[in-house]
């Protein structure tokens, strides 16, 4: 018997031991993984037809007067003076492919717009110096960070919000809520 617990310990040690070890391949580099990736300033990728572009987004957080023409563009309503209950108030909420939350009292809503099943669903909400884009599924608001990559907003913080910046306006992507919140520095 003790023959057998001294082999299994000799064998864990052994394991142990290789397991420990390792192999590196000869004649690569770190150096050449880096020069065969690609920049990340050659990302390119195509916004979605039916939901605002991070490009247009910009834009009409900084003239809020062309909002409604290009909210009108992609098919949003709009909404006045809605406020989610104690969480936040908004001047205006457009949405596309949702509805509007139950009304709890007086304009003030128990939630963010709900989707639909019709087409991606999106909501935009304007609030005074900022403004926030939602989606509902992962793939939309993958498309909409890389779009924030691709147009030149570099990481300024990683975080529950990823905060990307260009030097003018701060983009902050929150993968848990798929949101997009823009506003200036």
């Amino acid at each position: 018997m003790r023959k057998i617990q001294t082999l299994m310990i000799a064998v864990a040690v052994a394991l142990l031991f290789g397991a420990c070890g390792t192999t590196q391949k000869t004649g690569q580099t770190a150096t050449d993984k880096t020069a065969t990736a690609p920049a990340a300033d050659t990302i390119r990728v195509t916004p979605l037809a039916e939901v605002l572009s991070i490009k247009e987004l910009v834009g009409v957080f900084a003239d809020e007067s062309n909002a409604d023409a290009a909210m009108a563009k992609y098919g949003y309503k709009v909404k006045k003076g809605y406020e989610v209950f104690r969480v936040d108030k908004y001047d205006k909420m457009y949405y596309k492919n949702c509805r509007l939350a139950k009304i709890i009292t007086d304009g003030k809503y128990d939630d963010y717009p709900r989707a639909l099943k019709a087409g991606i669903s999106s909501w935009v909400a304007v609030k005074g110096e900022s403004m926030m884009l939602g989606v509902f599924n992962n793939a939309a608001y993958e498309n909409l960070v890389s779009q924030v990559k691709m147009n030149g907003f570099h990481l300024d913080m990683a975080g529950n919000e990823d905060i990307y910046t260009d030097g003018k306006y701060y983009i902050a992507c929150n993968k848990n809520n798929r949101t997009i919140r823009i506003q200036k520095v």
